[in-house]
């Protein structure tokens, strides 16, 4: 005869075993803002549409490449085109969206991601080419930082090898450390690769103003220049469209300009854009995704380099067929010395005349 304790205890074991398994982690209810195995994560844009070419186009798809791959469980786009939504409202969709991670596109999105971050201490928040001093960072917020001096110390090399007047020109829009990262670099590259070249630098005080970038670029063509590197929103746009169309070479920044200025390459002088200084915004949106995922999630700033892969040059396109091969080796070089430590972007040849504003030479 089976002993009427033993059958209780085995009963009580059962219902023990069956209660723990109606209570797996897969059915434990989710906190909100706290990250799963496979989190949910929303971006929001900086108005405009997502397919500019730009840095919406590209933050979408490195958010739609994590979706793609499986990193992550659903996301949400959250343009804030209307008027009717602003930052701080679709910050707040976002959270209430239940996402884990909330990415904010430009720097014009500061304060209010800043402002959600404190709010929201359980979600974590990234923002693209913003960031704070170290000392400001909530735990939970992330700046995406692009060393773009490196990226502009190739196209410098580039347009000191593709020159053929020894002269070439950079329009900035105005002389503030995130246009002169740029110029700089570009300058002191250029003079590396040849040390005999010109490099004339003007600025235009000014980053909307398409026909005064056009107007340095005829200036600087009319003083020798045969390439000319435009930095500076649509000042610098205007710059290198009228520099093709006038036959020169020209280097844009931030995104690839063969396809936003020149149309995808169906606008005029499109076959004189050599390349373009690019953040890479897709793989910097990637990365904080994967660390969202593999619970490494950090703040403060995050560094997009070279090495990394958050910032490069664009496609030669049309202009692949001219740059000669032992050019796109000196490139890769170059590449591979500043990667590993070899080329400081911010070393100058020499001291020169050649690299102070118009107005003090």
């Amino acid at each position: 005869m089976v002993n009427r304790h033993i059958i209780r205890s085995l009963q009580i074991m059962l219902g023990v075993l069956l209660i723990l398994g109606l209570l797996t982690p897969s059915n434990l209810p989710v906190q909100a803002g706290v990250t799963s195995t496979i989190p949910k994560v929303g971006l929001i844009t900086d108005g405009g549409p997502i397919d500019d070419s730009g840095f919406n186009q590209m933050a979408y798809e490195g958010l739609t490449r994590a979706e793609n791959e499986g990193l992550i469980d659903g996301s949400t786009y959250i343009p804030t085109g209307d008027p009717d939504i602003d930052y701080a409202g679709a910050i707040e969709q976002c959270v209430s969206d239940g996402n884990a991670l909330c990415i904010t596109v430009g720097f014009v999105m500061g304060d209010a991601t800043m402002a959600a971050a404190d709010t929201y201490p359980g979600v974590h928040f990234a923002i693209v080419d913003m960031t704070w001093e170290d000392s400001v960072y909530p735990a939970n917020l992330r700046g995406l930082f692009f060393a773009v001096d490196e990226a502009a110390y190739l196209a410098g090399t580039l347009a000191g090898m593709m020159s053929t007047t020894n002269c070439i020109g950079a329009i900035g829009g105005m002389s503030i450390p995130p246009v002169d990262d740029f110029i700089f670099p570009f300058t002191y590259a250029a003079q590396w690769a040849d040390p005999g070249v010109a490099v004339l630098r003007d600025y235009a005080d000014s980053f909307v103003d398409e026909e005064l970038g056009a107007d340095l670029a005829e200036d600087q063509i009319s003083r020798g220049a045969d390439v000319i590197f435009g930095v500076g929103g649509m000042m610098g746009q205007g710059a290198v469209r009228r520099a093709a169309e006038l036959g020169k070479y020209i280097i844009g920044v931030d995104s690839d300009v063969y396809l936003t200025a020149f149309d995808n390459g169906t606008a005029p002088g499109a076959d004189k854009v050599l390349t373009s200084v690019i953040k890479r915004v897709d793989n910097a949106v990637y990365h904080t995704i994967q660390d969202q995922v593999n619970a490494e999630f950090s703040s403060g700033t995050t560094l997009c380099d070279l090495a990394n892969g958050g910032v490069g040059l664009a496609p030669y396109h049309e202009a692949e067929a001219i740059i000669p091969p032992e050019v796109v080796d000196s490139i890769n070089e170059v590449t591979n010395s500043i990667i590993n430590g070899t080329t400081d972007v911010w070393a100058p040849l020499w001291t020169s005349s050649i690299f102070l504003p118009m107005a003090q030479r």
